[in-house]
């Protein structure tokens, strides 16, 4: 016996036109922007403000690698403090954004 229906689903998939990605950032837009100016020394310590999820984003000025090493709160609740780190000793600027991220 012959089929009459004919399933379309096996012919076309179906996707919804706008895929939710990825939210790194929250809705506010505040970003705390620093220039860090390093003088010869591979390691700086600096605070920020008060973030429940920091969001950290460094740019050096020179061809240079730079990272976060340590994020601590020393107080519950208080401000952060950031440590920066190069690969070498450095004579340059750093440019840190910190935002508020999602948990």
């Amino acid at each position: 016996m012959a089929r009459t229906k004919i399933d379309l689903q096996r012919y076309k998939k179906v996707y919804p036109q706008m895929k939710s990605g990825p939210h790194f950032f929250s809705q506010s837009n505040e970003v705390e922007t620093h220039k860090l100016s390093f003088s010869g020394e591979s390691i700086k310590t600096f605070g920020v403000g008060i973030y429940n999820y920091p969001v950290i984003v460094l740019t050096p000025e020179d061809n240079i690698n730079a990272w976060v090493s340590a994020v601590v709160r020393p107080v519950v609740g208080g401000a952060w403090q950031i440590t920066v780190e190069t690969s070498t000793s450095y004579t340059g600027k750093i440019h840190v954004h910190v935002a508020e991220g999602n948990p």
